[in-house]
């Protein structure tokens, strides 16, 4: 499924569960640093860190994702805090989205 069709789900899902108090909410995650691609592509250390400082440096905030920044914002979602949101894409990437850059990796 795209990340579209998981952001209407997302919508529709809120507007039928709403009357049973069910909140539907979605985080969507930018860039998160990881060991992907040493995992997966057999870079070295040194060349998967040159790709997130080329990476790191599109981004508003100056750093990619962490775990715990994704993790912090589906606990507030969870929260009593968020009791009235729901149908929310919650966007959770340094502002890379807003700051509309591409670059070549």
């Amino acid at each position: 499924m795209s990340k579209a069709a998981l952001d209407m789900f997302t919508k529709c899902m809120a507007a039928e569960l709403g009357v049973k108090g069910i909140r539907v909410n979605s985080v969507n995650p930018g860039g998160v640093r990881t060991n992907y691609g040493q995992a997966n592509f057999g870079l070295t250390k040194d060349q998967e860190n040159a790709m997130w400082d080329k990476f790191c440096a599109t981004y508003p905030v100056g750093r990619a994702g962490e775990g715990l920044d994704i993790a912090n914002a589906i606990a507030y979602l969870v929260s009593d805090q968020a009791e009235f949101v729901t149908g929310t894409i919650l966007v959770v990437d340094g502002g890379h989205i807003a700051a509309n850059v591409n670059i070549e990796l």
